[in-house]
């Protein structure tokens, strides 16, 4: 098997906010996407990361699939900025998915934003992303 980069597995332009967009307007985009986890940009640069967990834990609910209360008003209005996570790891679209996996074990996240040469977002790589990948791979060499 021959090296293989984060450029080929990373979902390319990935659905992003913007960091005074609402926590509300983040679970909705995230619903819909079916993604656990937005880059936050300002800008038009990366500026964070926001994730289901960082809305759980705000929230005081084990997952946002549970009904709303009048109580959650006063997070949902809040902007993502205030609960992101700001100077976000990232990886390049040319290094490689042994380089990825071990930045994703070595600081037990489970995704990455993926910049170009000058910063740019130019997507995500997440370990389902991983997963799927070995998982095509193994079924591959079950057909054999």
């Amino acid at each position: 098997m021959g090296q293989i980069f984060v450029r080929e597995l990373m979902i390319p332009n990935p659905i992003t906010i913007a960091h005074d967009q609402t926590v509300e307007q983040a679970t909705a985009l995230m619903g819909r996407y079916k993604v656990r986890r937005l880059p936050v940009t300002k800008a038009g640069k990366l500026a964070g990361i926001v994730s289901d967990r960082d809305v759980r834990q705000l929230a005081g609910r084990p997952s946002i699939k549970l009904p709303k209360s009048e109580s959650d008003e006063a997070y949902r209005n809040l902007p993502v900025e205030e609960i992101m996570t700001p100077n976000v790891l990232t990886i390049r679209e040319f290094d490689t998915l042994q380089s990825a996996i071990t930045s994703l074990l070595e600081n037990r996240i489970s995704g990455l934003p993926v910049v170009d040469q000058q910063g740019a977002l130019v997507g995500m790589l997440s370990e389902t992303d991983i997963l799927k990948h070995y998982l095509r791979l193994l079924d591959r060499e079950e057909d054999h």
